[in-house]
C-alpha cells in the first residue's frame, strides 16, 4: 500500500548554475505524483552562495534567498527546511544543479573536505535515523555522500552518471563510497543503506525526455524500496 505520507523534496535556488536544475525538480514532482506520491517543498532560509546570470552564464551582482528563489519553483507551496521532521514524511529527495554543491553544501569551496550546512545536516540526519529513503538527482548524491561520511558509513553505492564529475568521483572515493557508473535511463540503487541516486543531467548532452525518464527510474526505485519494507 502506498504511503500516506509525504515525500520531503529539498530544493535548492532556482535555476541550475546558482540552485535547483528545474527540470529536474519539476520533473521529479511530476514523477511522484504520477506515481501516486504527495509531496512537500522545503528550502534553506539564507543567501544563496551567488548569483548566476543564466543568460550569459557568469556571476552577476546582487543576493537572493534561497527560499524565496525555491517558491518560484514549488508555486510557492513550501517551507523552511528548519521546519522538516522526518516522523511526518516517507521520503527525503533532493533534485540536483549547483545549488546542490553551493547552496546545501560546502563543496564548491572545500571539494573532499565539504560540510552540509547545519539546516542540511540536521533534515538528513534524521531523516537517517527513522531510515528513510534518500533519494538524489544529478549532483545531489553529493549530499549523502558527506552525510554517508559523517555517520560512518562506507560502501555507499551512489552515482553522478558516467564520468563528467570526477571531482565528484573522487571525493566519494576519499569518503568510502563507490561511485556506478549508471546509464542515464537507470538509477543506482543502495538498498543497505536505503539511498537512491540517477544520473539525469549529470549527461549534460540529454534531452528533458531522458532527462525525465531518469527521474522516473528513481522514483520507480522508491516506491519499490518502500513497498519492501
Amino acid at each position: 500500500m502506498k504511503s500516506s505520507l509525504p515525500v520531503a523534496v529539498v530544493l535548492s535556488g532556482c535555476g541550475v548554475y546558482d540552485g535547483t536544475e528545474i527540470t529536474e525538480a519539476v520533473g521529479l514532482l511530476i514523477a511522484l505524483s504520477q506515481a501516486g506520491f504527495s509531496y512537500r517543498c522545503y528550502a534553506p532560509v539564507r543567501e544563496q552562495y551567488h548569483v548566476v546570470d543564466h543568460f550569459k552564464g557568469a556571476p552577476a551582482d546582487g543576493a537572493r534567498n534561497i527560499l524565496t528563489e525555491s517558491a518560484r519553483i514549488a508555486r510557492g507551496a513550501i517551507q523552511p527546511l528548519s521546519a522538516f521532521k522526518a516522523a511526518e514524511h516517507c521520503a527525503l529527495a533532493f533534485p540536483g544543479g549547483f545549488g546542490a554543491a553551493k547552496n546545501l553544501t560546502t563543496f564548491i569551496d572545500q571539494g573532499d573536505k565539504a560540510q552540509l550546512y547545519a539546516d542540511v545536516n540536521s533534515a538528513v540526519t534524521d531523516a537517517m535515523a527513522r531510515k528513510l529513503p534518500l533519494l538524489a538527482l544529478c549532483a545531489a548524491p553529493l549530499v549523502l555522500g558527506i552525510a554517508a561520511r559523517d555517520a560512518g558509513l562506507s560502501g555507499v553505492r551512489l552515482t553522478f552518471g558516467d564520468c563528467e564529475g570526477p571531482a565528484m568521483n573522487a571525493a566519494l572515493a576519499t569518503w568510502g563510497q563507490t561511485h556506478v557508473v549508471t546509464p542515464l535511463e537507470q538509477a543506482c540503487v543502495d538498498s543497505k543503506h536505503r539511498m537512491i541516486s540517477a544520473p539525469a543531467y549529470m549527461y549534460g548532452d540529454a534531452n528533458p525526455a531522458e532527462v525525465f525518464a531518469s527521474i522516473q527510474a528513481a522514483v520507480k526505485a522508491l516506491d519499490e524500496m518502500l513497498a519492501a519494507a
